[in-house]
């Protein structure tokens, strides 16, 4: 592929121009935060990775999806190395009696001393949040046997939540209904709960493990008492923490995980459908093609980038480029136009490239979408073709077992003769070997025994 390369770090236009490089145009802006979270009620431990969550559903204490009437995204969701997935509202919580203590709540002497001497520039839009906002649910990433936590790394959530906006008069006609309305005087403002999406997300972990849990509480058999849920599988997928949960933008329930030193492609509900050999380098970054529905790209730890064509080969990379002198932090692509597709790479010495890529890996061949749609519906029905095949396979030492017949037993001149030619078979051997190393010769006769 083709690059223009564009590194910042100084201005090398014409420094005449007062207007544009001043000393002031040269600095870096400084962001102040509008907010932080309560300190006690927060992640214990690094925030590895942020999602939002789309303007359709709102999630409720316990998990419970609800509809979105204001439209507009306010909650988001945060995994961090201590094992837990937190959801935050960004609204300020409000109950019968007014703000919630500890959340939202009028600020005292101190906490105002402490904002008047903020940047002056801020907005107060978020004032209600700062060292007051607390989660609203907290999801463990329990281990699927035995105590402890999995560190999360990345998340990624069921894309068909962004489409449950155009479904909700669907799912209210539905027989029965998946959203239930209360029609009590005491619950008409009450929101409405939907029923019919899947709750359920990805997420990576520090340790290689692939998770797919529950963000919804469910029902302990014993005690009757609402918990977190377990975990539908976790996979040791990759030796090394997963850095990337990617969603194909042409099938949503495919998803791409990458982290160590391979890669997996995965049907959502199902197992891996495609994992690559183990690289000799570490990958650290990655990215699906917007123009081609088989086609990603792999940062590795050397600088250079691997270019997955599905369409051409599964079992190693089209083609591999080196980009940089130091590893590939990351990876964004971008759709100028239908003739022209961008890729920015980010290296580990803080260098911007932006390479052009080239017509072959951006304009998708006829049918190529229905043609990688039916190798993964292939390569899924290979696996359950499998898994079936095993389960119906008897284990060793399971069931009856047919009574061996014996073998019938050796005389004693059927034994010495068996035994001689075993001696003689040895010794022509040790011939081949000695004359192989020039300590005999080839005709000399060997003393067999008879």
């Amino acid at each position: 592929s083709s690059g223009i390369n564009a590194e910042y770090g100084g201005a090398r236009a014409n420094k005449t121009r007062s207007d544009i490089f001043d000393v002031e145009y040269q600095r870096s802006p400084i962001v102040h935060y509008a907010g932080v979270s309560s300190i006690e009620a927060s992640h214990k431990m690094a925030i590895m990775d942020l999602s939002w969550l789309p303007d359709t559903l709102e999630v409720a204490r316990l998990g419970v999806p609800i509809e979105n009437k204001t439209q507009t995204s306010c909650q988001l969701m945060t995994a961090g190395v201590d094992g837990n997935v937190m959801f935050w509202d960004i609204r300020m919580q409000k109950t019968s009696t007014g703000p919630t203590p500890g959340f939202g709540s009028l600020p005292g002497k101190k906490e105002k001393e402490a904002a008047s001497e903020k940047v002056s520039s801020i907005p107060s839009t978020f004032a209600h949040l700062d060292l007051q906002w607390k989660p609203i649910n907290v999801v463990p990433l329990s281990k699927l046997s035995g105590p402890g936590l999995h560190p999360g790394v990345t998340i990624s959530i069921s894309q068909e939540l962004k489409n449950v906006k155009g479904k909700l008069q669907t799912l209210l006609k539905g027989n029965p209904p998946l959203i239930h309305r209360s029609n009590s005087s005491t619950g008409r403002n009450r929101p409405v709960e939907v029923e019919g999406v899947n709750t359920k997300f990805f997420a990576g972990t520090e340790d290689g493990y692939l998770l797919y849990t529950d963000w919804k509480a469910e029902k302990d058999p014993e005690s009757g008492k609402l918990v977190s849920s377990k975990p539908v599988y976790a996979i040791s997928s990759h030796a090394g923490p997963v850095h990337c949960l990617l969603r194909s933008p042409f099938y949503p329930t495919i998803l791409m995980s990458v982290g160590g030193w391979s890669l997996s492609v995965w049907r959502e509900g199902e197992s891996e459908i495609l994992q690559c050999s183990r690289s000799p380098v570490k990958f650290t970054a990655a990215c699906w093609s917007p123009t081609r529905p088989g086609v990603f790209f792999i940062g590795r730890e050397d600088g250079n980038i691997d270019v997955w064509d599905l369409m051409d080969r599964s079992h190693e990379p089209s083609m591999s480029q080196n980009i940089s002198s130091s590893a590939i932090t990351s990876l964004v692509p971008y759709r100028v136009s239908t003739k022209q597709v961008l890729l920015g790479v980010g290296d580990d010495f803080g260098t911007l490239h932006i390479l052009e890529v080239p017509w072959s890996l951006r304009q998708p061949s006829a049918n190529e979408v229905a043609n990688m749609s039916a190798y993964f519906d292939r390569e899924c029905s290979r696996i359950d073709y499998y898994k079936e095949r095993e389960a119906n396979r008897p284990s060793a030492g399971a069931g009856p077992s047919e009574p061996a017949i014996p073998l019938p037993l050796e005389t004693d001149e059927e034994e010495e003769e068996r035994l001689k030619k075993s001696f003689n078979s040895y010794l022509n051997m040790e011939k081949d070997f000695l004359v192989k190393l020039g300590l005999k010769r080839d005709d000399e006769p060997v003393a067999l025994v008879h």
